[in-house]
């Protein structure tokens, strides 16, 4: 088969050693590759040029859904589009001259979200490698750009393996694995920092930001945390029916992609608020690791909003998550969670965390408030734990064991006994 794979900078790496065995398997191995620093030797590789300012009027409108999820343009200041129809153009030609039976990448930079487009465009599939969440030491190959799973191990664990799981996640004793990125080593750093710093100034200006911009943005962000907290609290009201938002990070495809229609936070936020009711509280919780979704816009609506209140930073989950009444996220881990504490939980964008009737979708913050009413008249829906272990057996046989990462946030990802795992999930969504 024609096995094609779109060139991810580190995560390029990754893919490397699967490839390699691939190939011994008969498979044809293509790339194409963006970021010229980020070039394999195995198969055949496409490099597209970098492109020249075009000044040729094209429809952008065909191109929405890519620039809204573009990072270049939401968080670096970015202006010119003409990049993305002239990388569409380049990327298309080399689809149809490879004619791949299959795709494989991640769903996260506007080259990659084009690929997906024009493959959707031409059936072709595209399969996105990424963690599961739970249970842990798990992924799932998503199509194109949703969090819906091709294929699967079709694993049915053992009960007593399924309640351990269960004990685990709702104790609080495991963490999803993408928490665990180890900390890089100052020389590490450099040499990555430098090496996106060439990128950036051999041509490479459409998903690596300019370095004075994002030197400003993460002083901004560094700048913004002690005000946050400033206005924040450790404590909840639990004389009030409380609302928790935990923030998703950004950029993340967890929201700029899979969440799109909800990818502006502040605005999702003031959303909600204008469905509260009198005496009741929106609690915001920043992710531990936050990153631009935390603005000095959002440090003003919560301190201008009584019913709105920011949590300390410090705050760890577990020591406020059994005092709230409900829970709001759009495409967050903590949905998970919820199900299996029968935490009343919304989501705002519909994945399989949905197929349980204690975790509702809503495509309208507007529909909250029966929601809402339901909460507090303690109808909202429970699920009993036959249906808790039925739930974790379809997240299990939906993903295959492996631990999707890249080599330079963790080194054993490349390790002979996960490559070997993770190349047996390939072959079997390949056959």
């Amino acid at each position: 088969m024609k096995l094609l794979f779109i060139e991810n900078r580190y995560k390029t790496y990754f893919y490397e050693p699967i490839t390699k065995e691939l190939e011994k398997k008969g498979h044809q191995i293509f790339w194409i590759v963006q970021n010229h620093n980020f070039k394999v030797n195995i198969g055949k590789s496409t490099l597209i040029p970098y492109p020249k300012k075009d000044n040729t009027s094209v429809d952008m409108v065909f191109f929405k859904d890519i620039i809204k999820s573009d990072r270049q343009i939401n968080f670096f200041k970015k202006k010119d589009t003409s990049y993305i129809p002239y990388y569409y153009a380049q990327i298309k030609k080399c689809i149809e001259d490879i004619q791949p039976d299959v795709v494989f990448g991640e769903s996260t930079a506007f080259h990659e979200l084009l690929t997906i487009k024009i493959c959707r465009e031409k059936e072709i599939p595209y399969l996105n490698p990424s963690t599961s969440r739970y249970p842990t030491g798990r992924f799932s190959f998503y199509k194109y750009d949703t969090l819906e799973p091709y294929g699967g191990s079709n694993e049915n664990l053992p009960k007593e393996e399924v309640l351990a799981i269960i004990d685990s996640i709702t104790n609080r004793k495991v963490k999803p694995d993408y928490m665990f990125v180890k900390k890089k080593s100052t020389n590490h750093k450099i040499k990555d920092k430098l090496k996106l710093i060439r990128s950036y100034y051999r041509g490479e200006k459409y998903n690596t930001p300019s370095p004075v911009i994002k030197y400003k943005k993460d002083k901004e962000v560094q700048q913004s945390i002690p005000k946050w907290n400033q206005i924040s609290t450790t404590e909840i009201d639990t004389t009030k029916f409380t609302i928790l938002y935990p923030m998703q990070m950004q950029p993340e495809a967890n929201l700029d992609v899979w969440g799109r229609k909800y990818r502006d936070q502040l605005e999702t936020l003031k959303q909600i608020y204008q469905q509260l009711q009198e005496g009741e509280l929106l609690y915001v919780k920043l992710n531990p690791k936050c990153k631009y979704e935390l603005s000095i816009d959002l440090i003003d609506f919560v301190k201008n909003n009584k019913n709105v209140i920011a949590l300390h930073l410090d705050t760890k989950m577990e020591a406020i998550f059994n005092s709230f009444d409900m829970v709001i996220t759009v495409t967050g881990t903590i949905a998970i969670e919820c199900i299996l504490t029968n935490k009343p939980v919304v989501t705002l964008i519909k994945t399989l965390n949905n197929t349980n009737k204690n975790c509702k979708f809503i495509s309208d913050t507007k529909a909250l408030l029966p929601i809402l009413q339901e909460v507090k008249n303690n109808t909202f829906p429970k699920i009993n734990l036959e249906e808790k272990v039925n739930y974790i057996n379809l997240l299990t046989k939906t993903s295959f064991c492996g631990i999707i990462n890249d080599p330079l946030n963790d080194g054993n990802c490349v390790g002979i006994e996960n490559i070997n795992t993770i190349l047996d999930a390939f072959i079997s969504v390949i056959n």
